[in-house]
């Protein structure tokens, strides 16, 4: 497949059979899910190729905004000492393991992963022009 439509209808396709699918169908929802997986890297494959004819300015402004995106993400953690009205001798590693515990589930909730993913790609494609 190399249009980049035709994926996305199969994608829609697959995703709309895999909803209809009963859960206990275990063997259908995994042929179903595999061929999900398979048709998304597919298209993520396009996205790489159409990153690497943008401008490379484009890429840098990208990459500033996914920068002020993930300090968003981690300046928006929980300091548990704080919260619980602590001060500097409060504490100690139960919190620090409960504040990380917690605010991991918060990166992962609001996709940090896949945005420092995303800058890491970019700033391949950015570093390969440098080379050049």
């Amino acid at each position: 497949m190399h249009d980049l439509d035709a994926i996305n209808r199969e994608l829609a396709r697959v995703v709309d059979a895999l909803n209809a699918t009963p859960s206990d169908d275990l063997a259908a929802r995994h042929a179903l899910q595999t061929r999900q997986d398979e048709l998304r890297e597919l298209a993520a494959r396009f996205r790489v190729d159409a990153d690497e004819q943008r401008s490379t300015e484009d890429l840098r402004i990208e990459l500033a905004a996914r920068q002020s995106q993930i300090d968003a993400i981690y300046g928006s953690g929980i300091d548990m000492v704080t919260q619980a009205g602590g001060g500097s001798g409060t504490g100690g590693s139960y919190t620090s393991a409960a504040e990380g515990g917690v605010n991991k589930q918060v990166r992962d909730a609001l996709d940090a992963p896949k945005v420092m993913a995303r800058m890491a790609r970019l700033r391949e494609i950015l570093a390969d022009r440098n080379q050049d």
